[in-house]
């Protein structure tokens, strides 16, 4: 049986599921009507159900969150002096300092005192260069170079390696262990014989951010998911804490320089940011010790706008406390599969983002989001002051079943003599264009990615498929030459090297746009959008939340909401390159970014001075033309992009797969009753 059929079935069953369930338990939109909202229900054992469970998902023991605190730090930098790394070593933290004169210094930390370590150090030492020691070496790096100078300063070697040294660390074991960046491929561990300058080993990291001593063997290892001990011989992992279900994450504060963990599991740490440095102090906090009502909030991935504000919330509000679960280690479509079951079982998490479960309009449909409509009316909130995609109904017309809190703007640029104001016009140019080029590389090796490109902001798939009678037509001359336009244009290992005549973009904010839309200018390239039955528009991803309507504290679920789209609080969210859902909000972070004038770091030839006049202009029109891509097409789009590729590879017809996508997509629409 072939995948996309696999998980079809699964999806109806979960759905029979979820029907049956629902109706057993109550669920469909308890609360909603009238305006009548339920009311926060105390709990003696902090928001836990009656088994210790929280919302039946993990026992209460093994929950907890990260308190930081954090401390103002006055660097110990005179006037003309570089910040070269810092480090613990003979357990005290120092910091290594140069200056223009060539004078390396040693800042001991505790003892408030510096000493003079070296003279008449080389430049290519100093400058964009991080310096760590052991008893016997001061280890350099900076790009792929990497000097072991002795304590004399006299060099034992430099290393001239295939990769970017990363960091540098003396593991539980006393042996060298480096990270490099190994061009492309993704950061990997290995052991530096100190003595003779070869590496051994290769162990791969990922999402990397630190490394230091470890506690119990090997090195400490702080990554996306948590903080571990790494043996580098065996790549044996010995966990001390992780970041899934707690509002911290690595780097969400600035820049980490260097830390350490004590017996007691305590995180100690340096951190450099814009306006200087700073110490942060992470410690495990359980649920006892938090003693308010528990909130879980269940998310694919929680970026480091949401855990900003997460830990904002808890830090704010005196009786609710938000527990945020992101999949973690867990694989995506497991970790949505199984929110499904226990939101069908009347459990599950009080709020969840629609990326964590797999299908939201139907668990909407079912019943199983609370109607947020009563609680804007309630608290006077008007939807003027929010972008009107932050309303996500998911398919329902009678109420909000999700409100966004960070949103995006995806589009495409295009080659100016090839790009349309509409589909019609956008194919007539590509199959008319009798050049060897490719449509986009980052489109991969396969056409699908190109006929996404092209069905991702349909509905019907411009009259191809009838919802509402359940039937589909996969033919006619619009179909054909869809298909024949990305077998034309679509990247594969034959035709990569080719030129691009596309690039997309990504609108998190003015920087990341100012530097997709430099790029695609200097390629002559101006913005087309994708396109839809209404001309040419650009694609608006917007995060948003839903209350579970099983949940016992839908008035706390409510109040972080509110606080997500409170004016001051949607300033966060640009953290993590995304954009506020407040329109004032939006208005003051575009001028901030116009103000600090980010898109000045752009480095373009003379001729494109104009460029930057234009950028902001452009910038809004990307914006006002964009909206969110339709919910249900999903499947449809994947059945169709699984069939076509036989097209592609040539091993059937345009007739052939378009029979069998029929087929499948009816049965597909069959199944939706």
């Amino acid at each position: 049986m072939q995948k996309r059929e696999i998980i079809m079935k699964r999806k109806k069953r979960l759905c029979l599921l979820l029907s049956v369930l629902l109706l057993c338990t109550g669920c469909g939109g308890k609360g909603n009507e009238a305006g009548n909202l339920a009311e926060p229900k105390s709990s003696s054992n902090g928001g836990n159900t009656s088994d210790g469970s929280v919302m039946g998902v993990v026992a209460a023991g093994e929950l907890y969150d990260i308190e930081l605190t954090e401390e103002t730090l006055v660097a110990p930098l005179q006037e003309g002096e570089l910040f070269l790394g810092a480090q613990y070593f003979g357990g005290e933290r120092i910091w290594f300092i140069g200056n223009n004169d060539g004078q390396v210094f040693c800042y001991y930390e505790e003892r408030n005192t510096r000493e003079l370590l070296l003279e008449n150090v080389p430049a290519e030492y100093r400058l964009g260069n991080t310096w760590y020691r052991d008893e016997a070496y001061f280890y350099v790096y900076g790009n792929n170079v990497l000097a072991v100078l002795r304590l004399d300063g006299e060099e034992a070697y430099a290393l001239e390696l295939d990769g970017r040294v990363i960091n540098v660390c003396i593991s539980k074991e006393g042996k060298i262990v480096l990270v490099k960046d190994d061009s492309g491929t993704g950061d990997s561990v290995q052991i530096l014989d100190r003595e003779n300058g070869t590496l051994s080993g290769k162990y791969p990291l990922f999402d990397y951010y630190a490394m230091a001593v470890g506690i119990e063997k090997g090195v400490l290892i702080m990554d996306h998911d948590g903080v571990y001990d790494l043996d580098v011989e065996n790549g044996e992992k010995i966990w001390h804490v992780k970041w899934n279900g707690t509002s911290y994450i690595p780097n969400m504060t600035g820049w980490l320089c260097t830390f350490r963990m004590s017996e007691d599991g305590t995180l100690e740490q340096l951190v450099e940011t814009e306006e200087g440095f700073r110490t942060e102090s992470l410690r495990k906090v359980n649920i006892e010790e938090i003693g308010k009502i528990l909130l879980v909030f269940r998310v694919l991935h929680a970026d480091q706008g949401l855990k900003l504000l997460v830990a904002k919330f808890n830090k704010e509000n005196q009786e609710y406390h938000v527990i945020l679960q992101d999949r973690g280690e867990e694989y995506g479509w497991d970790f949505c599969e199984r929110n499904d079951m226990e939101i069908a079982t009347g459990k599950g998490p009080d709020l969840l983002a629609e990326d964590a479960v797999s299908d939201i309009c139907g668990l909407a449909a079912k019943g199983a989001l609370e109607n947020l409509e009563p609680y804007f009316v309630r608290d006077k909130i008007g939807r003027e002051a929010y972008v009107a995609s932050a309303f996500q109904n998911f398919g329902r017309e009678d109420g909000i079943y999700g409100m966004g809190y960070e949103m995006r703007t995806n589009t495409m640029y295009m080659k100016e003599e090839l790009a349309g104001d509409s589909l019609e016009v956008l194919l007539d140019n590509l199959e008319n264009y009798d050049k060897q080029v490719v449509f986009c590389s980052s489109f991969y090796y396969t056409p699908n990615k190109l006929l996404g490109y092209f069905f991702r902001m349909s509905d019907d798939f411009y009259g191809m498929v009838d919802w509402e009678e359940k039937t589909c037509s996969f033919s006619g001359e619009l179909w054909e030459t869809i298909l024949r336009v990305v077998k034309q244009y679509g990247v594969t290992d034959r035709n990569q090297q080719w030129e691009e005549i596309a690039m997309p973009a990504f609108g998190g904010g003015i920087w990341s746009f100012a530097e997709d839309d430099a790029n695609a200018m200097q390629d002559g390239m101006i913005l087309a959008g994708y396109p839809t039955e209404e001309g040419m528009k650009h694609w608006l991803s917007v995060h948003g939340v839903s209350i579970n309507t099983a949940s016992e504290h839908k008035e706390g679920a409510w109040q972080f909401i509110k606080f997500l789209l409170n004016e001051e609080n949607q300033k966060l969210v640009e953290r993590n390159s995304y954009l506020p859902v407040c329109e004032k909000a939006l208005q003051e972070c575009v001028a901030a970014w116009e103000e600090q004038r980010y898109y000045n770091a752009a480095i373009l030839p003379e001729e494109m001075d104009g460029w930057k006049k234009q950028l902001f202009a452009r910038f809004w029109e990307c914006l006002d033309n964009a909206e969110p891509a339709p919910w249900r097409t999903e499947d449809i789009l994947e059945i169709i992009q699984e069939e076509a590729e036989l097209y592609f590879t040539g091993d059937k017809t345009i007739e052939e797969i378009s029979g069998i996508i029929e087929n499948r997509v009816r049965l597909y629409l069959a199944e939706l009753e």
